[in-house]
């Protein structure tokens, strides 16, 4: 049995919601795990194999032994398919045989309620809705809507996170039961109206396709009869660290396009025309064609600048620490736009000081880290020897990242956690690296506004709705009309721009 290649990330990710954290508890503690995933036939249906998939995308991602529990000839087969992708994902990750396995906890899907001699919990769903029960098994449906099949997964495996590390979160409980509508988030809501067959997308550009991004288009791949057009905009390729949490992403995918991945994916979808954008978003910037935006991108200050763009109307999805979630924006309305969420409350570092600090570069801010990022210097082997040695880590496993810019060095070291697992988890690193589950959520919930806008044709009554995946489910209203900034420093607020975007969208 073994963690992935990529352990060092999620190691990072866990670390940032763990308390009292420390990299081998972390390790010993997964290594002593068996997941079990039990399924019968009723589960074979077009939501029970979305559950399923995305499952086992999130599972296998981070616990390194897991079991299949199929029920059923047609299970037995899925089961082996499923196997095959867990080993894609994680290629020394352990597929425990039923009559060896001493299971930790058990997922299962469909109606089954296997008896095993560990705690149960049961996932499944009916179109929009996702449901889950630590006491009975919820069953999975058999519609063309896999929303809620994909909430589900993320839901449970959230609940999965929350029970074994429940002496390291605080506050964490499990959920009892749920049934949770993403058709308006409402709470003990059972809206389900029927997913409209051929939804026809306004043409619609996703910029950003990391790990929320990920989420989207598992969710789109899935939506029958989808057409219309979507740009894929990314211009980076996938690297190690990213599989922690890009559930699309295989380690066959190291160093390909994101946009090419996102594609693949999306190859069935004929009734959708994709472009490919391979480069950054700005490059779109200022033309009239950028119209509808889908926002699944990294930064605060990405977002803010998206909206100066002058889009018509804009869908942001995020994950930040206490919550995740979607929202929708125009500048020209009453309620807030994108930037308004956005806009600093206090004094921020810039990023050569973020960088800095995490380099240990403090005293050498103004004349190494400000000019190379400012020109993408290359790290050279001499500052990455006095990186290591500020650091207090080994020189060797850093040595590959030599000849990349700082910049680089930073998302792939730091964010990416070599540095965090060199030092066996003493550096803690305060940057946002979310749980998979976490992220796919937000994709889901991203993709799910994104099909509902284009069948209603407007943006719903609220502005934001946002859950918090390491608490219980919300029992209040998840959704919020938020109001414009209070200090009136926003470019909604600024007649320039409206003006700018009145003129832009009077014939549209």
């Amino acid at each position: 049995m073994a963690l992935a290649t990529y352990f060092g990330r999620a190691a990072t990710a866990a670390s940032q919601v763990l308390q009292g954290f420390q990299t081998k508890n972390f390790e010993q503690l997964l290594n002593g795990l068996v997941i079990g995933i039990a399924f019968d036939e009723t589960a074979c249906s077009s939501e029970g194999r979305a559950s399923l998939d995305l499952l086992v995308r999130l599972v296998a991602r981070l616990y390194p032994n897991i079991c299949f529990l199929p029920e059923g000839d047609e299970a037995t087969k899925l089961a082996r398919s499923l196997s095959s992708l867990a080993r894609s994902i994680n290629g020394q990750i352990d597929i425990v045989r039923p009559r060896l396995a001493a299971l930790s906890q058990c997922l299962v899907v469909g109606s089954t309620a296997p008896d095993v001699a560990c705690s149960r919990m049961f996932l499944g769903s009916d179109g929009w809705l996702a449901k889950f029960s630590t006491v009975q098994p919820v069953g999975s449906g058999c519609s063309s809507n896999s929303f809620g099949a994909g909430a589900a997964s993320c839901i449970a495996a959230s609940n999965l996170f929350r029970l074994i590390f429940s002496e390291q979160i605080s506050g964490a409980t499990v959920d009892s039961a749920v049934s949770f509508s993403l058709f308006d988030y409402a709470p003990e809501s059972d809206a389900n109206p029927p997913l409209e067959s051929n939804t026809v997308l306004d043409t619609i550009f996703l910029l950003g396709l990391g790990a929320i991004g990920n989420g989207a288009v598992w969710a789109f791949a899935r939506v029958t009869g989808i057409q219309g057009q979507l740009g894929l905009v990314d211009d980076e390729e996938v690297d190690q660290g990213n599989l922690q949490r890009y559930v699309l992403a295989l380690e066959k995918d190291i160093g390909g396009s994101k946009v090419k991945l996102a594609r693949r994916h999306l190859a069935s979808q004929r009734g959708l025309l994709l472009q490919d954008h391979p480069y950054k978003w700005q490059f779109l910037a200022g033309s009239h064609s950028l119209q509808h935006v889908a926002i699944a991108l990294d930064t605060a200050a990405d977002r803010i600048a998206v909206q100066a763009a002058l889009p018509r109307w804009t869908i942001n999805s995020w994950t930040q620490r206490g919550d995740l979630g979607v929202s929708h924006h125009h500048l020209d309305g009453e309620l807030a736009c994108l930037a308004c969420l956005y806009l600093p409350t206090g004094s921020v570092p810039d990023e050569d000081q973020v960088i800095a600090q995490a380099l240990s570069l403090e005293d050498r801010k103004m004349d190494v880290v400000r000019p190379m990022l400012h020109s993408g210097a290359p790290v050279s082997v001499e500052l990455m020897r006095e990186i290591a040695s500020r650091l207090m880590v080994p020189l060797e496993p850093l040595l590959p990242f030599v000849g990349q810019p700082l910049r680089g060095l930073y998302q792939a070291a730091i964010c990416g956690g070599v540095v965090f697992e060199l030092s066996g988890g003493v550096k803690p690193v305060r940057v946002e690296v979310p749980m998979a589950f976490q992220s796919a959520m937000a994709g889901i919930m991203l993709a799910a506004e994104i099909v509902k806008r284009a069948a209603r044709r407007d943006a719903p009554s609220w502005t934001t709705a946002k859950l918090n995946l390491l608490r219980k489910m919300p029992s209040d209203v998840i959704t919020e009309r938020r109001a414009k900034d209070r200090l009136e420093r926003c470019i909604c607020q600024d007649a320039d721009y409206l003006d700018a975007y009145r003129a832009r969208y009077k014939s549209v």
